[in-house]
């Protein structure tokens, strides 16, 4: 559904008769939400990034834990293959 420029002008002349007086009370409204919707998810984003980062790092510290775990030269020590861990191994 494309709306075009006469739409949108058809549009704000009812939106003008019908609230007048009151049409800059609403958009202010609507500004003011639209910006905390817009503070509330550039917060989502960041708790979304710190747990990735959480993550990660506990990834590294597993790695480095074994590492020092398996003897250097140790033939039945399991092989560690990174390539091997993707994200849907990790989900299930």
């Amino acid at each position: 559904m494309n709306i075009g420029t006469p739409e949108i002008i058809v549009i704000a002349i009812l939106a003008l008769m019908l609230y007048g007086k009151r049409l800059p009370e609403i958009m202010r409204a609507v500004g003011k939400g639209f910006r905390e919707f817009k503070n509330s998810m550039s917060g989502v984003e960041e708790s979304l990034k710190r747990e990735v980062k959480d993550i990660d790092e506990k990834i590294k510290e597993a790695d480095k834990l074994y590492d020092q775990s398996a003897p250097a030269g140790d033939a039945n020590a399991p092989k560690k293959n990174n390539k091997d861990i993707t994200p849907d191994n990790l989900a299930g």
